[in-house]
């Protein structure tokens, strides 16, 4: 959310709800307003990553991303 300080969160390969591909649920959920990114990759991708750390540390290999802000 714009004005927050960057947040993470570990997800599943695939969304409960839909039974989707996460990756392919992000892009569908993603917010697409100014000020938005969502960008996430692959766990195996990024050894380490601590995701109860606030702000949330850049990942170091994105998969994906969405959103306005991320450009």
């Amino acid at each position: 959310m714009p004005g927050l300080p960057p947040s993470s969160e570990l997800l599943g390969a695939y969304a409960i709800a839909t039974c989707e591909p996460t990756f392919e649920n992000l892009e569908r959920t993603a917010p697409k307003e100014p000020g938005y990114c969502t960008q996430a990759a692959w766990a195996s991708d990024n050894p380490g990553y601590d995701t109860d750390v606030t702000p949330a540390p850049p990942l170091k290999k994105v998969q994906v991303f969405f959103g306005p802000a991320c450009r």
